[in-house]
C-alpha cells in the first residue's frame, strides 16, 4: 500500500516534470491564439466509450436547431426540405418557467439595529440602480444561454453591472474544463464601437499597446469572420470591421514582458486585433491593444446540469437532437406521400385511344370517346397512400417524448386538459410539473447570488456611503415603517450637528415630530436621503435571498381558507386558549405559512393601552414580484 502511494508520488512528480518540458507554447501570444483556435474548431474529446464532442460543434448544432435551420442541408425556402421545429416552443417554455425578476433579489443585514440601512438599499436598489443598469437584461440573457447550451458565462463589467459573455463568443478553451485554463474569446467591432473602448485603457501605449485604436482602424478590411467550425466564405459589411480577440489565463512571462521568462507562467490579459496582411504566410498580422497581468478572476460560469469530464453541461437544445432529426425524417416522408398522392394517373385497354394526353388538356365537363370493344375504358389510378396517417401518429409521439425529456407537459404549455378532467387534478399536475423547473432554477438562484454578492453590492455600498438622495414611491406598509424609523433616525443627525456647533440641542422628541411632519406633506412619495457616512464603521453583511416568483398563488390560499375554516369552528373561549393557539400556530408552520407574517394567532397575554406614538409599526417584509 506504502509503496503504491509512493509510486504515485513519484509518477505525479514525473509527469508535472514532462509536462513542464514538452509542453512548449508558441514564441509569441498571436500565434498562440491561431492554433488555439483552430485546434478549437477541429479536435474533439472524449467523454466516454462511444462518446466524442466538440463544444464549437455543439454550440453551432444546438443555435441552428434552436431556430429551425439545418447544418448541411439547403436552408433556402425554395430547396428546403421539412422542418417542423419542436426545439424553440419548448425553449420558451423553459425560460417562462425559470424566469427570474430583480424584484425577487432581496436584501437583508444580520444586524437588528441597522434594519433600515438594508431597507435603503433595497428601495436604491429597486428604484435607481434596475432602472439605470437594466439588470433585467443580463438576467434573461443568462437564462436564454443556460437553457439553449447549457451553461452561462458572465464577466465582472467595468462599471456597476455584470456582462453577460456568449458562449459562441469563445474562439477557444478548455473543453474539459471552460475556466480551468486560457480562455479566448473573439467579438467583431465596428470603428465607433472599438473607439469607445479608449475609456478603459485600449490602444494606450502605457498598457502595452503596440498600435492605437485609430491605427488598427486604418489596417482593418470589410470582412466580418464568423466564428463557427463551417463557416468559409466571410461576411462584407458596409464599413470596416475589426476583429478583436480577449485572452486571460495562465501565459509564458514573455508574453507580457519582452524580457520574461518563457518558462515562468504568469496570470494575464490581452486585448489582440489581426489584419489582413498579404505578406505574412498566415495571411494575417496581430496587434497588442492591452496587455496587464490580472490578479483576479473576473468570469464566473454556471453549469446546472454538469456532464462528468465535459466543459459544458446538458443543454436544452441538445437534449431534443434525437426527437428532432426523427420528426424530420416523418414529415419529410409525408411530404413525399403527398406529392405522390396529389398526382392523378389513369390507365386504359384500349390499343386505339391514341389521343393519350387529351384528357391534359380537356376542359371541365367535357366529353370523350372511347373504342366501344374496350374492356376497361379510361380509369383512375388510385394513388392515395395509408401511411400518412402512421407518420402522423409517430410524428406525435416523438413530440411527446421531446416534452417529457425536458420536462415539460401539456399542462404545462397550458394545452386544455381531456374533458372530464377534474379542477383540481389538473392544477396538481401543473405544480408537480414544476418541480423540475424549480430545482434548475434553484441552482442558478445561488449563481446570481454570488455575482450579486461579490461584484453588485460593493459598488452599491461605495455609492451609497457618500450621501445619496433618491425619489422614491412606498407602499402604505413602507410609508408607516419610513414614518417610525427615519425622522428619528434624522432628528438623531441633527441633534449631533447641534452639539458639534456648540448649541443646545432640541429635544429628540421634538426634533423627530417636526421631521413626521415635513415627511407626511409628501405623502408616499418621498425622497430618501442615505445621510453621509450614516454606514460608517457599519459592519456590512448583506445576504441576498432569490426566491421564485412562480409562487402557487391557488395552493397558498386553499391553505388560509381551510385553515380559517377550522380555526372559526371553535368557540370564543377555546380560540382563546394559548395551547389551542399554540397548535393553531404550529397548524400554519406546517402548512408552510408564517405565523408572524399573517400577525400570528397568539393574544395569549392581554396587552395594556397604548397610545398613538407608543404603537409599534411593524417593519414591512419584503414583497415577492
Amino acid at each position: 500500500m506504502i509503496f503504491g502511494v509512493i509510486l504515485q508520488l513519484k509518477w505525479g512528480i514525473l509527469g508535472i516534470i514532462f509536462i513542464r518540458i514538452f509542453m512548449i507554447f508558441p514564441k509569441d501570444i498571436f500565434s498562440y491564439i491561431t492554433t488555439q483556435e483552430s485546434s478549437y474548431k477541429t479536435k474533439e474529446i472524449q467523454i466516454g466509450e462511444n462518446w466524442h464532442y466538440n463544444m464549437a460543434n455543439h454550440l453551432s448544432l444546438s443555435f441552428h436547431m434552436k431556430h429551425g435551420k439545418f447544418m448541411s442541408a439547403s436552408n433556402d425556402p425554395k430547396t428546403k426540405p421539412p422542418y417542423h421545429n419542436i426545439v424553440l416552443p419548448i425553449l420558451e417554455f423553459r425560460y417562462a418557467a425559470e424566469d427570474r425578476d430583480v424584484k425577487d433579489i432581496i436584501f437583508e443585514t444580520e444586524d437588528p439595529e441597522k434594519q433600515h440601512l438594508s431597507f435603503l438599499i433595497k428601495k436604491y436598489w429597486d428604484d435607481v440602480f434596475t432602472v439605470e443598469n437594466n439588470l433585467d437584461d443580463l438576467i434573461d440573457d443568462l437564462i436564454e444561454e443556460k437553457v439553449d447550451f447549457g451553461g452561462c458565462l458572465v464577466k465582472k463589467g467595468a462599471g456597476a453591472v455584470p456582462e453577460a459573455i456568449p458562449l459562441q463568443s469563445i474562439a477557444f478553451c478548455d473543453q474539459t474544463d471552460i475556466l480551468g485554463g486560457p480562455i479566448g474569446f473573439k467579438f467583431n467591432f465596428s470603428p465607433e464601437a472599438l473607439k469607445r473602448k479608449a475609456k478603459i485603457g485600449w490602444g494606450d501605449k502605457a498598457n502595452g499597446a503596440t498600435h492605437t485604436i485609430k491605427e488598427i482602424t486604418n489596417l482593418a478590411n470589410d470582412a466580418k469572420d464568423v466564428s463557427a467550425p463551417q463557416n468559409t466564405t466571410p461576411n462584407q459589411t458596409p464599413g470596416k470591421n475589426i476583429e478583436i480577440y480577449v485572452v486571460r489565463g495562465s501565459l509564458p512571462e514573455n508574453y507580457l514582458k519582452d524580457k520574461g521568462d518563457e518558462d515562468e507562467l504568469v496570470s494575464q490579459v490581452h486585448v489582440v486585433g489581426f489584419y489582413q496582411d498579404d505578406k505574412n504566410p498566415l495571411g494575417k498580422s496581430g496587434v497588442t491593444l492591452y496587455k496587464a497581468p490580472e490578479k483576479e478572476s473576473v468570469l464566473k460560469l454556471h453549469i446546472p446540469k454538469k456532464i462528468y469530464q465535459r466543459g459544458l453541461g446538458w443543454g436544452g437544445a441538445e437534449a431534443l437532437i434525437d426527437p428532432q432529426i426523427w420528426i424530420n425524417f416523418a414529415e419529410t416522408h409525408k411530404n413525399g406521400l403527398l406529392q405522390a398522392a396529389s398526382k392523378i394517373t389513369f390507365f386504359t385497354d384500349d390499343d386505339n385511344y391514341t389521343n393519350r394526353n387529351k384528357i391534359r388538356d380537356m376542359e371541365n365537363l367535357e366529353v370523350t370517346t372511347i373504342d366501344r370493344e374496350s374492356k376497361y375504358g379510361i380509369r383512375q389510378i388510385p394513388n392515395g397512400s395509408p401511411n400518412i396517417a402512421l407518420f402522423n401518429t409517430r410524428a406525435q409521439e416523438l413530440e411527446l417524448h421531446a416534452q417529457k425529456l425536458v420536462g415539460v407537459s401539456d399542462a404545462l404549455l397550458g394545452k386544455s386538459p381531456a374533458a372530464g378532467t377534474p379542477f383540481r387534478l389538473q392544477e396538481r399536475v401543473v405544480f408537480e410539473g414544476k418541480k423540475p423547473h424549480e430545482r434548475t432554477a434553484g441552482k442558478f438562484d445561488k449563481f446570481l447570488e454570488e455575482i450579486i454578492q461579490d461584484w453588485v453590492i460593493p459598488h452599491i455600498v461605495r455609492k451609497v456611503t457618500g450621501g445619496t438622495e433618491f425619489l422614491s414611491e412606498l407602499s402604505s406598509e413602507e410609508f408607516l415603517y419610513v414614518m417610525n424609523k427615519v425622522p428619528r433616525n434624522r432628528a438623531t443627525k441633527i441633534q449631533i450637528e447641534q452639539v458639534l456647533n456648540g448649541e443646545l440641542p432640541e429635544d429628540i422628541e421634538v426634533l423627530t415630530q417636526k421631521e413626521k411632519e415635513k415627511m407626511s406633506q409628501q405623502g408616499n412619495k418621498q425622497t430618501l436621503k442615505i445621510l453621509k457616512d450614516e454606514f460608517k464603521n457599519v459592519k456590512m453583511k448583506v445576504k441576498i435571498r432569490v426566491s421564485s416568483k412562480q409562487k402557487d398563488l391557488a395552493q397558498f390560499v386553499d391553505k388560509l381558507v381551510n385553515i380559517l375554516r377550522q380555526y372559526a369552528t371553535l368557540p370564543p373561549e377555546v380560540r382563546a386558549d394559548p395551547t389551542i393557539q399554540h397548535i393553531m400556530n404550529q397548524v400554519l408552520e406546517a402548512s408552510g405559512l408564517s405565523p408572524a407574517s399573517l400577525g400570528g394567532l397568539t393574544t395569549n397575554v392581554p396587552m395594556p393601552a397604548m397610545s398613538e406614538q407608543q404603537i409599534p409599526i411593524k417593519e414591512p417584509e419584503p414583497v415577492m414580484a
